[in-house]
């Protein structure tokens, strides 16, 4: 018997040491365990622990004007301004004992791991605040034994790092509620509207239980579980002995709705602030940021959820102007017309405003003030007449032979009227915008400046192409002319500014949530001679006087310069849709004061059958002056502020020179090895315009009314001298060869030619040729009737058109009279 107790004892004796052991190896694999899970955590560091915070951005007068959440929505509380009632409600609610252990609480700990084993892993939790902290900032909600350990390794790292306060002061601005609202003082705006110490007792519990299953006690689509969950805090504040029984009761009674700030379904899925007549703007923003050194290598998401304040040059009053008339204006076709427009300050380039589309969403549309759009007559200012000034001093009167049809390398160019005007002077040139002089300057420029003069020209203004090599195509707004409204607003706004190009720019400075203050660098370049700027603008000037592409667009009391363009289709696209001939493109205006800059472009974003979703016809066509002078009179000082003089130039009568040099003014007749004519120089003069546009402005302005009447007496008075002059000088002619928009033989490629108006339908077709039979006596004595009588009609024409302007301006003024 002694033997077998012996046996016995050893046996109980080798179990125990088989289960300390056991104990011992679980403990220690435990160990190592938890030290490979604790080695592998993520990194300890504070930028993980801050919150995304909203980017708030400023105009240009230091007013908030609009917020980006990002997706959260989040404004921070300090612990200090966090009342003792919600305190209080969330400590009862979620760890009671939060001020009394370290980073875990091992009391609740222990009933967790036996509700797990019981129950499954994950049945139960026993997360204090600093877990949460933890697994909100570092982790993942994935429930496993590896992200337990890690969130008990770094729980500690947090709580050696950072004190109580400090700890509930980040959970209360991490935790989420429900609709894309971070953070207790967001809660309670969206929720009741009130700031934290205004919440009543109820409120408060309600916002404390929330996080736990923050959709399913979300007040708006569960508003009886919300209330449940309401009366279960009250409850448990009640039971650790935070509220009395009878303050648990009374708020337990109260309805939360009473207080519901009301939102529809679409306003709680849209949680940004900000209004979309600012979308385009910070679109333009967050290029910038993208742009700036001190954010390279950052997602554009992190820098706008890092707490930023963002202050810009917006104009917030012409930001909305601008915006609210692109969307709003009764001037569209259908929903295909697009517009896009920018406004920058004339003096510095800041960005004013801009609009980069009709109903434009920064996250949808693509931003069609900074895409680029074939620019039309608005390149001759860069490619030809600023140029020519530049390195020739020409003055404002210096004389160009215009011509009805010009030849360079086998493409026939032509006038938007395909009519030949005379002599005209480069102010003419320009105001009416002829396609002839201005080909015939972009040669001379090539000429005697270089081949690489115009496209420096244009460089030095933003304007780059991608090949040195221009031809006359571009000079008129070709293809390859492709620029943005932005980049167009910024070149016109250096003739305005002495000849300083400022490259446009949104934001002033960026101040981070530490309150480091980020300065951004501006592009500021002398660009040309301040004589060149000036005698372009006042050249720029006529564009709102009679026979000027921008006639009745002026704002009395307001000095504007401006130039229009307008982009055609080629052949193939006019055949392919049955386009009307006068169907356009593309149209522009980009006008300048003193202290703004204004650039238009409209077109359409896909192309119909027989004109739909095309510009078809003058008055289409001056939409885009339409959208100038409304909001251009709504922003800008009516001050009849000039643009300043510089002492390089001097007037004589109405016109500018460069003072000091002697202008020939031999007359650019544009002959060379490289072009030729196809009839004599001296032709028909005809007056030009349109009809309907000076009809318009007559009706409204009664000097200009008798100033076109007389000016179309006076022309058709020299078209019948001059008629009879070329029969007497002719000796034959040749047929007119079918031309087209363009064709360069030398690259076997369609050009499309652009031109300020849509050319008519003799200029895309044949004309009839003469038969060789006829004699040159019966051809003369022919050309001589039908020149003589096509005088007499236009003569009468312009008669009969004077007298109606005459007429309606006197009316007006009896009207005017009568008021």
């Amino acid at each position: 018997m002694a033997k077998k107790k012996k046996s016995l004892k050893k046996t109980i004796l080798q179990v125990v040491g088989v289960l300390v052991a056991l104990f011992t190896t679980m403990v220690v694999a435990g160990m190592l365990l938890f030290l490979y899970y604790a080695y592998n955590a993520p990194k300890f560091n504070e930028s993980a622990l801050r919150d995304q915070l909203p980017t708030k951005i400023y105009d240009k007068d230091n007013n908030l004007v609009t917020i980006l959440y990002m997706g959260q929505k989040r404004e921070k509380v300090k612990f200090a301004d966090i009342p003792d009632t919600m305190r209080d409600a969330v400590l009862a609610t979620e760890d009671n004992r939060f001020y009394e252990h370290g980073a875990l609480d091992f009391k609740r700990l222990t009933g967790a791991v036996f509700k797990n084993f019981t129950g499954g892993f994950g049945s139960q939790g026993a997360s204090t605040l600093t877990q949460q902290v933890v697994k909100r900032s570092f982790l993942t909600d994935q429930k496993s034994i590896e992200r337990k350990a890690q969130e008990a390794y770094l729980s500690y790292r947090l709580e050696q790092e950072y004190d109580k306060n400090q700890i509930f002061e980040m959970y209360m601005n991490k935790i989420y509620y429900s609709d894309g609202i971070y953070g207790v003082k967001t809660a309670a705006r969206y929720y009741f509207n009130k700031d934290l110490d205004q919440l009543s007792l109820a409120e408060s519990a309600y916002l404390a239980g929330l996080p736990q299953v923050p959709n399913t006690y979300n007040l708006y689509d569960h508003p009886e579980a919300a209330e449940k969950r309401k009366d279960t805090v009250l409850y448990l504040m009640n039971r650790h002995k935070r509220i009395s029984k009878a303050e648990m009761e009374q708020a337990q009674a109260e309805d939360l709705s009473k207080n519901l700030v009301p939102r529809t379904a679409a306003q709680r899925q849209n949680i940004e602030e900000n209004d979309p007549k600012y979308a385009s703007y910070v679109n333009v923003i967050k290029q910038e940021l993208k742009n700036n050194k001190e954010f390279q290598g950052k997602s554009l998401s992190d820098v706008l959820t890092s707490g930023l304040k963002i202050y810009t040059n917006m104009d917030n009053n012409a930001q909305i102007s601008l915006q609210n008339n692109v969307d709003n204006m009764n001037i569209y076709k259908n929903k295909y017309q697009q517009a896009a427009s920018t406004i920058v300050d004339t003096q510095t380039g800041a960005l004013v405003a801009i609009s980069g589309g009709r109903n434009f969403t920064d996250v949808v549309d693509r931003n069609l003030a900074t895409d680029v759009h074939p620019v039309g007559s608005t390149i001759k200012p860069f490619l030809s007449y600023g140029p020519i000034v530049e390195n020739e001093q020409w003055a404002t009167n210096h004389k160009i032979q215009d011509e009805s049809e010009y030849d360079i390398n086998g493409i026939k160019f032509k006038n938007y009227d395909t009519q030949n005007h005379g002599v005209v002077t480069m102010r003419d040139a320009i105001r009416r915008s002829l396609n002839i002089p201005a080909l015939k300057i972009f040669q001379e420029v090539k000429k005697e400046a270089g081949n690489d003069a115009s496209y420096e020209f244009a460089k030095n203004v933003g304007l780059e192409y991608q090949s040195k090599d221009l031809g006359p195509a571009e000079a008129l707004g070709g293809s390859s002319s492709e620029f943005s409204p932005t980049q167009m607003a910024s070149a016109f706004s250096t003739f305005g500014n002495g000849g300083t190009y400022n490259k446009a720019h949104a934001i002033r400075k960026v101040v981070t949530q530490d309150d480091e203050t980020i300065k951004f660098d501006t592009v500021s370049e002398k660009a040309m001679e301040d004589y060149t700027a000036y005698i372009v603008t006042d050249m720029l000037k006529g564009s709102f006087e009679p026979l000027g592409t921008a006639y009745g667009s002026s704002i009395p009391g307001l000095t504007l310069a401006a130039k229009t363009g307008t982009g055609t289709y080629g052949n193939e696209t006019y055949e392919k849709y049955n386009l009307p001939d006068n169907a356009a493109k593309d149209v522009w205006i980009v006008g300048y004061s003193p202290r703004y800059t204004m650039s238009v472009w409209m077109g359409f974003t896909k192309l119909a059958e027989g004109g739909a979703n095309s510009f078809v016809g003058p008055e289409e066509q001056a939409l885009p002056k339409s959208l100038f002078k409304q909001v251009m009179s709504e922003i800008s000082p009516i001050d009849g502020q000039d643009f300043a003089m510089p002492d390089s130039v001097e007037k004589i009568g109405t016109d500018v020179k460069v003072k000091g040099q002697q202008d020939n003014n031999d007359v650019l007749t544009g002959k060379n090895d490289n072009s030729s004519t196809t009839e004599s120089d001296s032709t028909t003069t005809f007056p030009t315009g349109s009809l309907d546009e000076q009809t318009e402005a007559a009706r409204n302005n009664n000097e200009r009314a008798a100033e076109a009447a007389k000016r179309a007496l006076e022309e058709a008075k020299q078209a019948e001298q001059d008629a009879k002059n070329q029969i007497n000088n002719q000796s034959s002619s040749n047929s007119e060869k079918k031309t087209s928009n363009s064709k360069d033989k030398n690259k076997n490629n369609t050009t499309e030619v652009v031109t300020e108006n849509i050319p008519t339908t003799m200029e895309r077709r044949t004309a009839e040729t003469v038969p060789s039979s006829q004699s040159a006596d019966q051809k003369a004595a022919a050309d001589l009737k039908a020149a003589s009588d096509k005088a007499a009609a236009d003569l009468k024409a312009a008669s009969d058109k004077a007298a109606a302007d005459l007429k309606a301006a006197n009316e007006r003024a009896a009207q005017n009279l009568g008021q």
